[in-house]
C-alpha cells in the first residue's frame, strides 16, 4: 500500500516538475513587447538621467506586463513617430488615451490603466468657471492649449479663441501672466508641471462634470500574432492590479513621484 502511495506522489511530483518546465519554456519563448513612449512628457514619459524611459506610463506598464508573464522594452521618441513606428510594425505598442485613428491599427484594452478628470486651469483670483457648464459658454473666454493636445484637437480646435503653443507647461506660464484666461486638461498632468514650475499658489484647477474624464490604456498594434489574446491577458492583468496603479497616480497627484 506504502509502495502504491509513493508510487502515486512520484508520478504526481513528476508530472508538477514537467508542467512547471513546459510553461517555463513557453513563457521564455515569449518576446518581449516592444513600447515606445513620447519623449518628452513629464510625468507621464521622459529620459531618467542615463537617458532610459521612465515615468508614469511605463511604470503602469511595468505592473501590468509583469502580471500578465510578459516584459518590455522600451524606446523613446517624439510622439508623432512614436505612433508611425507602431503603425509600421515596428514596435508592438503604446499606452494612450484611445481614439478613432488609433483604433484603425491598434487594439485599446477596455480597462484604463489611468483615469482622471478633466477640468478648468485658471488663476486663483477668477471664480468665473465654477459656473461654467459647457463647451459653448467656455469658447467666450481666452483659451490655451499646446500642440499635440489630443482632447483640445478634437473637441476645441474650432474655437477661434484658443492659442496654442508649443508646450504645456508654456500654456500654464501665460495663464499666470493673465496672457489667457484658461487652460482645458485633466488634473493629474498639469498638476504635477504646476507644482514642478512653482505656479500652485497662482493657478487653480476646477473639475467640470460637462468635461467628463480622460483615460489613458494599453493598445497593442492589431498586425501582432495573436494580439487579441495578449489584449485579453493584458486586461485581466490590470484589473488584477488596479490597487498598485491607483496608488501609483495617487503618488504623482501628492507630487511623491
Amino acid at each position: 500500500m506504502s509502495g502504491i502511495t509513493l508510487d502515486r506522489r512520484a508520478l504526481l511530483l513528476a508530472i508538477g516538475a514537467a508542467g512547471v518546465a513546459r510553461w517555463s519554456v513557453v513563457h521564455a519563448a515569449v518576446p518581449p513587447l516592444r513600447f515606445v513612449y513620447a519623449d518628452n512628457v513629464v510625468p507621464f514619459s521622459y529620459a531618467d538621467v542615463d537617458g532610459n524611459a521612465a515615468g508614469l506610463l511605463k511604470d503602469d506598464v511595468d505592473v501590468v506586463t509583469a502580471a500578465a508573464g510578459y516584459s518590455q522594452t522600451t524606446s523613446l521618441m517624439p510622439w508623432g513617430r512614436a505612433q508611425a513606428t507602431v503603425r509600421a510594425g515596428q514596435a508592438d505598442g503604446f499606452c494612450t488615451v484611445p481614439s478613432a485613428d488609433r483604433a484603425l491599427y491598434v487594439q485599446f484594452c477596455l480597462q484604463p490603466v489611468m483615469t482622471s478628470d478633466i477640468g478648468i486651469w485658471h488663476r486663483r483670483d477668477d471664480d468665473r468657471f465654477k459656473a461654467v457648464g459647457s463647451l459653448e459658454e467656455l469658447a467666450a473666454f481666452r483659451l490655451g492649449s499646446y500642440v499635440g493636445n489630443g482632447w483640445a484637437t478634437e473637441h476645441m480646435g474650432a474655437i477661434p479663441t484658443l492659442a496654442v503653443v508649443p508646450e504645456p507647461v508654456s500654456v500654464l506660464k501665460m495663464l499666470a501672466a493673465g496672457r489667457i484666461d484658461a487652460f482645458v486638461h485633466d488634473e493629474l498632468q498639469m498638476g504635477y508641471l504646476a507644482r514642478s514650475a512653482g505656479l500652485t499658489s497662482v493657478l487653480a484647477y476646477t473639475p467640470r462634470p460637462f468635461l467628463g474624464t480622460v483615460v489613458r490604456t494599453l493598445a497593442i498594434r492589431r498586425s501582432l500574432p495573436d494580439c487579441a489574446a495578449i489584449v485579453a491577458t493584458l486586461d485581466a492583468a490590470i484589473l488584477a492590479r488596479r490597487a498598485d496603479l491607483d496608488t501609483l497616480a495617487h503618488r504623482v497627484r501628492l507630487g511623491m513621484a
